[in-house]
């Protein structure tokens, strides 16, 4: 399948919004909206690309690839957890995405068993509007009766916390890629979002913002990350197509180590702001020693040590 360059930078900018949210996690508006809009993104793009690989691959090889890529990966964060959790009492909240993107992947490899003409090309067009808003109410109710019946946050004692908001947010979005795969959007016969979409985009935010500021209970907190999903998705899409469709020797480099410096974040945030903690410093100060801290140092160790890794090496 033809690479989409611009889905690479896309990724990219989930990932260092992802290392902005968790930098920035006392501000709690900025991590939550964030945190919707990395997930979307990196969901939805794993999931096009990966039903592209597991429609011409056999199955068992396509699940020993992704679990040396994600399983593997993700088993060792779960360990870093452990560790963290000791020494810095502070549960990693990241740790869930390998793993799950994995299990999403072990499900949709499972779909192809039962029916191998499910990940088959379907008529190229654009999405419905009747799909999307089924799509849209599907989640924003999944969203609600989880926000309502469950806790915000489940802890797996000395591990890592997630939340269960966020799961289904990632599943819907997974299952969004595979969809649009299979009805070819993105290529030259299909659908491809137009870059004035961003607009749609740039309303969600500051629509979320609002809500998150307001403290907003009820439905409404399930309709607006329903929302800016598919704003996401959509609008980021069609304006890195239009405007980033290219690589430079930064963004190539970028897209070769993100993985890998999604990967060492969080750990690497949590000990400098663990060990900087007795500083009598404010905190934006301590937030942008951690910054620079992390930014030289997860270079070095994704450039020089994680790229010759199997696990982390690059496809593009």
């Amino acid at each position: 399948m033809k690479r989409f360059i611009y889905f690479d930078n896309l990724r990219s900018a989930a990932v260092i919004l992802t290392v902005a949210a968790l930098l920035l996690q006392p501000w709690h508006a900025f991590y939550e909206e964030s945190a919707v809009i990395a997930i979307s993104l990196v969901f939805f793009i794993s999931a096009y690309f990966g039903a592209s690989a597991l429609r011409t691959h056999m199955i068992p090889f396509f699940l020993k690839d992704k679990w040396k890529h994600l399983g593997w990966p993700g088993l060792v964060l779960f360990f870093l957890g452990l560790e963290e959790s000791w020494l810095t009492a502070a549960l990693p909240v990241t740790s869930w995405v390998l793993l799950w993107l994995f299990l999403l992947f072990a499900g949709l490899a499972l779909a192809k068993h039962m029916s191998h003409s499910f990940l088959q090309h379907r008529a190229a067009g654009r999405p419905s509007l009747l799909f999307l808003i089924g799509f849209f109410i599907v989640l924003s109710v999944l969203l609600f009766f989880c926000q309502t019946y469950l806790p915000k946050t489940l802890v797996l004692p000395y591990v890592a916390a997630f939340r269960p908001d966020w799961l289904i947010l990632a599943a819907f979005a997974f299952a969004l890629g595979v969809y649009a795969f299979r009805h070819r959007w993105f290529t030259a016969s299909g659908y491809q979002p137009s870059g004035k979409l961003l607009f749609a985009f740039a309303v969600m935010v500051g629509v979320y913002a609002a809500i998150m500021g307001a403290h907003s209970v009820g439905i409404v907190t399930a309709i607006v990350p329903a929302l800016l999903l598919l704003a996401s998705i959509f609008g980021l899409s069609g304006w890195f197509r239009t405007q980033f469709n290219s690589h430079t020797a930064w963004s190539h480099t970028l897209h070769r180590i993100s993985y890998g410096f999604f990967f060492v974040s969080e750990p690497i945030i949590l000990h400098v702001m663990w060990f900087l903690q007795p500083l009598s410093a404010a905190l934006w100060l301590k937030v942008v020693l951690t910054a620079v801290i992390l930014v030289i140092y997860g270079f070095l160790l994704c450039r020089y040590a994680l790229l010759h890794i199997p696990c982390f090496k690059s496809k593009g």
